[in-house]
C-alpha cells in the first residue's frame, strides 16, 4: 500500500489529527500527476507531495485551516492564473480531515472537571485539562493533556478555534467570569459556564459592561448541561457531556 495511506490509517487508529490531499486531476504540465497524494500533520509537517513550490504551499496552508473540521472538499486550482507558476497547467485536490476530533477545553479539574474530562474520552473529542493546582489531578488519564497555569497566563496562550467546545468550571466563580469574558472575544463552537442561574445573570451584566454584545453573551450555556435533576459531580459532568455531543452532532449536519 502507498506509504501516505500506510501512515493516513496509523493516525485513523490514534489520536492525532492531519488532512490527506489527493491530486484528483491534472490537465496539462503540472509538477504533480492524478493520484499524487500528501499527508499534512497537526504540528504542520508533511509526508508525501503535490507538487512543491507555490501549489504545495497553498496545499498545506488549507489542510492547517480545516485540520479538525469534518467536511472534506475539493479545490481547483490553475497553476498559473492563481498560484503564479509557469508551468501553467491545472489540478484539482481532494482534501479530507482525518480524526476530526474538536478539542473539548476544560477550564478546572476540580470534581467536576475532572470526572468530565474520563467521561469525554470515549467520545470525539481532543481533551485539554487546565488547573493552576496540580494536586487536584489524583490520576493522570493518558487520552488527555493536563495543563498546570494559572488561568490567564493558559487562556492567553491558546490559539482558540471555530470548532473548539469550551466548558469552564473553576473552583471560584470570579475566574468563571474572567476566563468567559475573554473567551467571549474568540472563536469557538461551544462556551459554558457553570453557575446557579443568579449568578449566571450577574455574569452576563458584568460581560455587557465590558462591551460585549448581548448577541455574543447570549451564546453562552449558563447554567451550563442539560436540564436534569443533578445532585453528585459525576451527574453534574453526565448533563455537561450530554450538551457537548448534542451541540457537537449539530455541527456534523
Amino acid at each position: 500500500m502507498d506509504k501516505v495511506l500506510l501512515s493516513a490509517a496509523s493516525i485513523q487508529n490514534s489520536s492525532k489529527s492531519a488532512v490527506l490531499c489527493i491530486i484528483t486531476k491534472s490537465i496539462g504540465s503540472t509538477p504533480r500527476k492524478a493520484g499524487s497524494k500528501m499527508l499534512v500533520f497537526s504540528d504542520g509537517n508533511t509526508q508525501g507531495s503535490v507538487g512543491g513550490g507555490r501549489i504545495e504551499y497553498l496545499a498545506i496552508e488549507e489542510s492547517k485551516k480545516m485540520m479538525n473540521t469534518h467536511q472534506p472538499k475539493t479545490i481547483s486550482y490553475d497553476l498559473d492564473a492563481d498560484v503564479g507558476m509557469q508551468c501553467g497547467g491545472k489540478m484539482n485536490i481532494y482534501f479530507e480531515p482525518i480524526n476530526s476530533a474538536n478539542r473539548l477545553l476544560i477550564f478546572g479539574a476540580g470534581h467536576i472537571g475532572n470526572v468530565l474530562a474520563k467521561m469525554a474520552v470515549n467520545y470525539d473529542f481532543q481533551i485539554i485539562l487546565i488547573d493552576n493546582r496540580e494536586a487536584v489531578v489524583n490520576e493522570k488519564i493518558p487520552e488527555v493533556e493536563f495543563v498546570c497555569q494559572e488561568f490567564p497566563e493558559a487562556y492567553h496562550q491558546i490559539e482558540f478555534r471555530p470548532n473548539d467546545f469550551i466548558v469552564v468550571t473553576t473552583y471560584k466563580h470570579i475566574y468563571d467570569e474572567e476566563i468567559v469574558a475573554y473567551v467571549l472575544q474568540q472563536p469557538y463552537a461551544y462556551l459554558g459556564m457553570i453557575a446557579s442561574k443568579r449568578k449566571a445573570a450577574l455574569a452576563r451584566k458584568k460581560w455587557l459592561d465590558l462591551g460585549i454584545s448581548k448577541e455574543r453573551i447570549d451564546t453562552v450555556f449558563s447554567p451550563i448541561g442539560l436540564e436534569m435533576k443533578c445532585e453528585t459531580p459525576e451527574e453534574i459532568a453526565l448533563s455537561i457531556l450530554s450538551q457537548l455531543v448534542d451541540e457537537q452532532n449539530k455541527l456534523k449536519k
